[in-house]
């Protein structure tokens, strides 16, 4: 199997890498922008943005890092400008994840979960919202986030769990 690098490099001339990338790393990217956002919509909308701004971009691509804190930067610089054109609200009820495998109440259980991590994370300092976004919801490594946030993976790990300490204190959850 190809290497993400591999793919980037071929995904210019071959639309099948390009499927291939975009396949690997579509649920992590969508993941991370609907913590940042909230909403089903605006993160479908900006993980397609996304997506279109990698392929505008694979030419300056240079393998030099991780693919996967490479795209995962992209997303952050799209939901940077997303915000910086809108001040959305947090409507919770728009958060309709439900596919017709669901039943209703896992799927209200699942946005009243949302709702309060969402709200715990805005209480957390930019930073600490940050890397959990990174490596909870992009499912990014250790070594990738220290990649996209510019920080050692020593760092990055003190600050995860700072970060989740703080996040359960606001959720209520007694820390073991």
């Amino acid at each position: 199997m190809p290497s993400d690098e591999q793919l980037a490099q071929a995904a210019s001339v071959d639309p099948a890498a390009l499927t291939e990338l975009y396949n690997r790393h579509v649920t992590r990217i969508y993941r991370y922008i609907l913590a940042r956002v909230g909403t089903t919509q605006d993160a479908q909308d900006l993980t397609a943005q996304t997506f279109t701004e990698m392929l505008h971009s694979l030419q300056r691509y240079r393998g030099d890092g991780v693919f996967a804190a490479w795209l995962t930067v992209i997303a952050r610089n799209v939901v940077a400008g997303y915000y910086r054109k809108h001040r959305p609200e947090l409507p919770i009820e728009a958060a309709d994840e439900t596919s017709s495998g669901w039943r209703i109440d896992d799927a209200v259980s699942q946005r009243l979960q949302l709702a309060a991590v969402q709200a715990g994370l805005a209480e957390l300092s930019a930073e600490h919202a940050e890397v959990v976004r990174l490596r909870i919801f992009g499912e990014l490594s250790t070594a990738e986030t220290a990649q996209v946030m510019g920080r050692s993976e020593a760092a990055v790990k003190m600050l995860l769990r700072r970060a989740l300490r703080d996040l359960r204190a606001r959720l209520g959850e007694v820390e073991r």
